[in-house]
Parts: C-alpha cells; sequence; structure tokens
C-alpha cells in the first residue's frame, strides 16, 4: 500500500533518491542537472530548520518510492506578494510507474496549499509541453511561455564533447575559435565577496530590481540572506561606492552529466542602483565570471528578466537562446485572477 506523508529523510536522502531516478530515466537522452547533498540542503533542508510543508513523499511501507519537493515561497501575484510554493519536481521510481503515485503526491500538495491558504505554486520548464495530466486533472493550470535564456561558454570544446546531439556538438566547435574572454581584463576595484552585514542595502537593491514583476518569486530577508550566502553553495559579489553596495551578481553551480560531466554556472540575481553606471555593471558581472572560469565551471546560464539587460549581457560576450523555457502556475481555486501578459521573474531550476 502506498502513503503519501511529509518526506522523513535528510539532505543526503533526498539527493540520492532524486539523482538515481533521473539518471536512470532521463540521463541517456538529455543532460540532467546533478542535485547533490549540499545544493538539496540549501534549497530544502537548511540543516533541518527549514519548514518541511511542501516536502512530500511516497512511502511503500518503508522504501521511498515518490517525491514532490516544493519550497514555501512569497509570490508576487499582480500588485500583491501572496502565500505560495515553488518548485515542482514530482519523482517516481521506474519501479512503481503507473500507479497513480503522481497524482496522489499532487492530490496532497493541493491539500497542504488550500489548509495553509496558500495562492498558488510556480515551476519552471525547459522541456515539457505541458504540465502531466495529474497537475491538470486536480490542480488549476496555467503556462506562460516565452522565457528565454542567456548562455556564456567558458569552454566550447568540453561542450562540445559534453553534448548529445551532432548540431549542438558542431556549434560549440564552429564557436571556439571565436570566443573573446574580454572579462580576464575586468578590474577588481570596490568589487569583493558578499558579507552578511550587506544583507539591508542587498534587500533594497532586490525589491527595486524586482519592482516592474507581476508574477513570479519574491523574497522575505530570511530568504534572501540564504539566496545570497549559505555556506559554500551560492557565490555572491557586490559592488561597493561611497561605502554602500549598489551592485550584486549573485550564482551557483551545479554539476550536469551529459556524455560525461561538467560544472555549470546558475546566475540567479543580478541588481544595481539606478547611479551605477553601465562601465561598472559590466565590471562587477565580469570579475564573477572571473571567479567562474578561476572555479572550472564550463558555461553559464541565466534567465531573461528584470535586471539582465541585454546590452550589459551582449558587451559580456552572453549569447542569447530561444524562448522555449515556460512557466508553470498551478492554483488551489479557479477564482484567481492571473496576469494576462505579465513580467516573470523565477528562477533556473
Amino acid at each position: 500500500m502506498i502513503e503519501v506523508r511529509t518526506f522523513e529523510g535528510d539532505a543526503s536522502e533526498a539527493s540520492w533518491f532524486l539523482n538515481r531516478v533521473w539518471q536512470s530515466t532521463y540521463g541517456k537522452t538529455a543532460p540532467i542537472p546533478v542535485w547533490d547533498k549540499r545544493f538539496c540542503d540549501w534549497r530544502l533542508f537548511r540543516d533541518g530548520q527549514a519548514p518541511r510543508d511542501y516536502l512530500l513523499a511516497a512511502y511503500e511501507g518503508k522504501t521511498l518510492v515518490g517525491t514532490l519537493f516544493a519550497e514555501p515561497a512569497k509570490l508576487r501575484l499582480g500588485r500583491l506578494e501572496v502565500d505560495g510554493s515553488y518548485g515542482l519536481r514530482a519523482t517516481v521510481t521506474n519501479s512503481h510507474r503507473g500507479q497513480g503515485i503522481g497524482a496522489k503526491l499532487a492530490h496532497e500538495l493541493l491539500r497542504r496549499h488550500q489548509d495553509r491558504a496558500a495562492r498558488l505554486t510556480l515551476g519552471f520548464t525547459t522541456t515539457e509541453p505541458r504540465p502531466p495530466g495529474f497537475w491538470r486533472r486536480t490542480w488549476n493550470t496555467r503556462l506562460f511561455g516565452g522565457l528565454g535564456l542567456w548562455m556564456y561558454a567558458f569552454d566550447a570544446r568540453a561542450l562540445a564533447r559534453w553534448s548529445f546531439t551532432d548540431n549542438e556538438r558542431r556549434l560549440f566547435t564552429l564557436a571556439h575559435p571565436f570566443l573573446r574572454h574580454r572579462f580576464r581584463e575586468a578590474d577588481t576595484q570596490g568589487i569583493r565577496p558578499y558579507q552578511p552585514a550587506d544583507l539591508g542595502h542587498c534587500t533594497a537593491l532586490v525589491h527595486d530590481m524586482l519592482r516592474p514583476v507581476t508574477l513570479g518569486y519574491t523574497y522575505s530577508t530570511e530568504q534572501l540572506a540564504a539566496q545570497l550566502q549559505y555556506r559554500d553553495v551560492p557565490r555572491t559579489f557586490v559592488l561597493e561606492q561611497d561605502g554602500e553596495v549598489r551592485g550584486l551578481v549573485s550564482s551557483h553551480s551545479l554539476l550536469m552529466t551529459g556524455v560525461g560531466e561538467l560544472t555549470a554556472e546558475v546566475v540567479d540575481l543580478m541588481a544595481f542602483h539606478a547611479s551605477v553606471s553601465t562601465e561598472d555593471r559590466q565590471r562587477l558581472l565580469q570579475v564573477a565570471m572571473q571567479d567562474m572560469e578561476r572555479r572550472g565551471v564550463a558555461f553559464a546560464g541565466m534567465l531573461r528578466g528584470p535586471g539582465t539587460s541585454a546590452c550589459l549581457l551582449l558587451r559580456a560576450g552572453w549569447v542569447p537562446l530561444p524562448r522555449r523555457a515556460k512557466v508553470t502556475c498551478l492554483m488551489p481555486t479557479c477564482d484567481l485572477d492571473l496576469p494576462a501578459d505579465p513580467c516573470v521573474f523565477t528562477h533556473l531550476r
């Protein structure tokens, strides 16, 4: 008998289960991120201090056979901030598929949102054309497409060897001679790693950056503190001018499996005070890129959105990718009004 209840394990067990199922299911045909123990702890557990309201698991006896993990989150809906959750990775072991476990997890997540008066949950995808059937049958669902990505290749040859398709291998092979690593020349004056004392200024910068957003993730002070610094996972650089922090770039690294393994960097946040010049904005981004290269990152990516100036990124050598990414909105009730043409901010994970 399958029972759905709050996940009982820790970051190590979550990492083991997710990666085992993802790799066995998709690892031979598509690039897959590796959610290691440190990443799972950062996003979901916080050394046991994070709430487990939306950490769901399916058990057959004492055996873990499925999970559905979402983070409690403050979400922007129009001009309001509402309670909800973010991240929808329903994972069921291959031996137990076709038994309705995904639907049971979705029903339980819905019930918990209704009990807590949470208004919606957001997910992000670059591959699925639409949510799986159990989401559509259980929740009121809506997709917003047209989200684009930015990419920077630090090591095009490694990307060519790692890629699954001939077209991608040709693309990265041809791109290699044209890469110009101008970030290596960036002046580091006034740029340093983030410190906890910077949180107040960084909060103001991020809130200003999110001002135009009408659908997406927002931050409490506590959530932003963990986003900017948690053990050795996120790396944040700040630009200090006249004794105040006036710019930040925050990112984290992930191991990616394809034809082999390589390290990718995901830029989560980039925010600046209005007084910061284009040259200083570019310096801050380039210093962060210097750090990525030193750590052996093969490529970096970020979502297009508020704070990601096309001019700034193009000048730094980033390349825009097609607008294929989508945000999935799942709503517990049918009376929730979503913006018709939202300005979206979300995370690339």
